[in-house]
């Protein structure tokens, strides 16, 4: 079950790279930091692990994440890491116009896809 869980959460890893990475041509790097940090904010009331992703000049990294879910494999990863998402979305596409959001979004559809998820 934990290397369900393990799998999860490094693909979600990988796909908020892919949005910070997406995001920054647009926004540069400082202000998709401050993105991310106000998604996190929003979403802490509800999922105090979301507190534990870590930002730094190289992206996201969900390691404390995993490492906190090791002693709760009940957790719902699959619904706090898609609000992260949908927040963030929502945000972005204020921030850039939806045409842009949708673009990017365009380019995670095909990461989820390219990482095997069904959904």
């Amino acid at each position: 079950m934990h290397d369900l869980i393990d799998e999860k959460v490094r693909r979600y890893e990988n796909l908020l790279n892919e949005m910070w990475t997406a995001s920054e041509k647009y926004l540069g790097k400082a202000s998709v930091q401050l993105l991310v940090e106000r998604v996190v904010w929003d979403l802490s009331a509800e999922y105090k692990e979301i507190e534990l992703l870590h930002l730094d000049e190289n992206g996201i990294s969900c390691k404390e994440i995993l490492t906190s879910l090791k002693e709760n494999q009940d957790f719902p990863v699959d619904e706090m890491f898609m609000k992260f998402i949908t927040r963030y979305v929502e945000i972005l596409s204020r921030l850039i116009g939806s045409e842009n959001a949708e673009k990017i979004m365009k380019i995670l559809r095909e990461e989820m896809k390219d990482n095997g998820d069904n959904s």
